[in-house]
C-alpha cells in the first residue's frame, strides 16, 4: 500500500480486522518477492501527469502487480483523466466492504472503475451510528496528522541544526504517542472509509452514484459483453427525453411501446452476439453471417417487441399485429450514417483492441467499454428509428393500429399525415444536404444517453470512399463548399483591398476637399466680418 501515514494505517486495520487473509505492507523495504496487488491511496488529485509518471515507475518495477487507485470524494479531474493513468481499477470514496470486493476482483484479473461517486448522509444516521466517540476520534486524528505532517516536512530539510532537529523529534514522539491513546480510548479505528448503518436493512439514508461505475471480472468475451449488455439496460429508461431535432419517428410512438422498441432491439442485438459466438461461426467467420443480420433482427424484433397473439379488426377480419407489421415493412431500408455493425461485434467476439484517439486500447479497458456503449446505443436508436418510420407507415394504412401504437396527438389522419411528411422532408434534407456535408468534413453523427438525455454528438474519422460513392446531385453540394473554401481566402482579400481603397479615397481624397472647402468658407466669413 502506498499512502500517506496515517490514511494507510487507518486503511490497513480497517481492511485487515474484516479478512484475515489480506497481507497489507505499508513499507516498500518490507516486501519480499513480487506483490500481488498495489493499492496506491491518494489524498488529492490535481495533477494527473505526476500520478500517470508515478503509476508508469510502477509498472516498470512490478509489471505483473495490478495497481488499484483509491480516490478522495472531491477532486478536480474528471473521469476521463482519471481512466488514462494506466491502472487496472480507480475508485473513489469507497466503504470498506466495497473496498474488499474491488481487491478481490483484480486479484482475481478483473477490472473495476467506479468514478464521481456522489454520497450523501443524513446527519441523524451518522450521529446515531457513531456518537461522541467518533467525532473525538476524527477531529483529534485529524490535527495529529497535520501536526505530523508539518513536522515531517521541517526534518526532510537538511539545512535544520541538530538542537532544533532534537527538539522536532521529541515533538513528533509525543504526537505519535497520542495517536496511540486515542485510538486505544475510542478505538476500533474507522476515519478514512466511512461505514454505513450497520443494520444494513435500514440504511436508507445512504446513496451512491457512480458516472463511470465498471466491474470487469474476467476478459473473456461473455463477461465484457455482459457489462456492456448492463450499462445499456440501465441507460434505456422508460422516460428518456429526446434533446436531438430528430428521431421524430420514434418519439412519434407511445412510451410504453417506445420502451419495448429499444429494449428488444438490445436483446435482439445480444442474441447475435450468442450465436456468432459459436464454434461454427467462429471457424466460418461473421462477415458473412452480417449480411444477412439487419432484415432478420428488423423482422424479429417487429415480432417480439409486442405481444404476438394482439390482434385487430382489419376489414372485418381478425389479424395478427405482428404478421402484418412484418409482411408489410420494407426491412432491407439500409442507414448510410450507420457505421459497420463489424466494429462492434469483431473486438468483443476476437478480444480486439479498440483505436481510440491514435492509440490502441485492449477491450477491457473502461474507455474501449465506453466507446462500444456509444456505438451500440446509436444502433439502437437509428434502427429504431428506421422502425418506428414502418410503423408510422402501416399506421397511415391501417387507422386502427394509431391507439394500439402511437401518442394521442397523431390519432388524428392529419395528425398522422403532417408527421410523415415532417419525417420524409428531413429525411431527404439529411440525404441531400447535411450527409455529404458531414462526408466531406470527415464527420459521422451519433446517439447516445447521458443524464437521461437522448444527445448528439459528432466524432471525427475519415469518410474518403463514402464521399466517393456519392451520386451527382450530392456531389455537388461537396463541390460548393470546397469551391467556397478555396474562393474564400481570395474574396475576403478582395474584400479588404476595396475597402483600403475606399478609406484612402474617403480620407485622402474626399476629406482633403471637404477640408479645403470648410477653410475657404472660414476665411470668407472671417474678411467679411472684418469689413462690417
Amino acid at each position: 500500500m502506498i499512502a500517506p501515514s496515517l490514511l494507510g494505517e487507518s486503511l490497513a486495520l480497517q481492511l485487515t480486522s474484516q479478512d484475515n487473509s489480506l497481507e497489507i505492507i505499508l513499507d516498500k523495504k518490507d516486501i519480499n518477492g513480487l506483490p500481488k496487488l498495489i493499492l496506491f491511496c491518494l489524498e488529492e488529485v490535481e495533477l494527473s501527469n505526476s500520478i500517470k509518471l508515478e503509476i508508469l515507475k510502477l509498472k516498470e518495477r512490478w509489471d505483473q502487480s495490478p495497481v488499484l487507485i483509491v480516490i478522495p470524494k472531491s477532486i478536480k479531474l474528471s473521469s476521463a483523466d482519471l481512466m488514462t493513468f494506466g491502472s487496472e481499477g480507480v475508485i473513489q470514496d469507497p466503504t470498506v466492504e466495497l473496498l474488499r470486493d474491488t481487491i478481490s476482483i483484480l486479484l482475481e484479473g478483473g477490472r473495476v472503475f467506479k468514478i464521481s461517486n456522489e454520497t450523501n448522509y443524513n446527519a441523524d444516521s451518522i450521529t446515531n451510528s457513531y456518537g461522541l466517540g467518533h467525532w473525538l476520534l476524527t477531529s483529534g486524528l485529524s490535527q495529529i496528522n497535520k501536526d505530523l505532517h508539518r513536522i515531517d516536512h521541517m526534518i526532510g530539510k537538511k539545512s535544520i541544526n541538530a538542537f532544533y532537529l532534537f527538539i522536532l523529534l521529541g515533538r513528533r514522539r509525543e504526537l505519535l504517542t497520542a495517536k496511540r491513546l486515542i485510538n486505544w480510548i475510542w478505538g476500533p479505528l474507522e476515519v478514512l472509509i466511512e461505514s454505513p448503518i450497520k443494520n444494513s436493512a435500514n440504511n436508507k439514508n445512504l446513496i451512491n452514484k457512480y458516472s463511470t461505475d465498471i466491474t470487469i471480472k474476467n476478459s473473456s468475451s461473455n463477461e465484457l459483453w455482459k457489462v456492456i449488455y448492463k450499462r445499456i439496460k440501465e441507460r434505456l429508461q422508460d422516460d428518456l427525453i429526446n434533446s436531438t431535432d430528430e428521431l421524430a419517428a420514434l418519439f412519434s410512438l407511445n412510451k410504453s411501446k417506445r420502451s419495448n422498441l429499444l429494449n428488444t432491439l438490445l436483446q435482439e442485438f445480444s442474441i447475435i452476439i450468442n450465436k456468432l459466438d459459436s464454434k461454427y461461426n467462429r471457424e466460418k467467420g461473421f462477415e458473412e453471417n452480417l449480411q444477412s443480420i439487419t432484415p432478420e433482427l428488423r423482422a424479429n424484433t417487429l415480432r417480439n417487441f409486442i405481444d404476438s397473439y394482439d390482434r385487430l379488426q382489419k376489414n372485418g377480419v381478425d389479424v395478427f399485429i405482428s404478421d402484418f407489421l412484418v409482411h408489410n415493412a420494407e426491412l432491407g431500408l439500409l442507414d448510410d450514417e450507420l457505421p459497420s455493425i463489424a466494429l462492434i461485434i469483431d473486438p468483443i467476439l476476437n478480444n480486439k483492441p479498440i483505436l481510440i484517439d491514435g492509440e490502441y486500447l485492449a477491450i477491457e479497458d473502461p474507455r474501449s467499454i465506453i466507446q462500444l456503449e456509444t456505438f451500440i446505443l446509436n444502433w439502437i436508436f437509428r434502427t429504431a428509428e428506421i422502425v418506428s418510420e414502418e410503423i408510422i407507415s402501416s399506421c397511415s394504412e391501417w387507422p386502427e393500429l394509431r391507439k394500439y401504437f402511437l401518442n394521442k396527438e397523431l390519432f388524428s389522419t392529419r395528425e398522422l399525415e403532417r408527421q410523415r411528411n415532417h419525417i420524409n422532408t428531413n429525411n431527404q434534407l439529411q440525404n441531400l444536404f447535411k450527409k455529404p456535408v458531414r462526408l466531406y468534413e470527415s464527420k459521422r453523427l451519433y446517439y447516445t444517453v447521458k443524464n437521461n438525455k437522448i444527445e448528439k454528438i459528432i466524432i471525427l474519422e475519415p469518410r474518403d470512399d463514402e464521399l466517393k460513392k456519392l451520386d451527382w446531385a450530392q456531389r455537388q453540394i461537396a463541390f460548393i463548399i470546397e469551391l467556397r473554401d478555396a474562393l474564400a481566402p481570395q474574396v475576403q482579400a478582395i474584400i479588404q483591398y476595396l475597402g483600403d481603397l475606399i478609406v484612402l479615397i474617403l480620407t485622402k481624397v474626399v476629406g482633403r476637399s471637404i477640408g479645403l472647402i470648410g477653410r475657404g468658407i472660414a476665411q470668407g466669413m472671417g474678411r467679411n466680418l472684418s469689413k462690417g
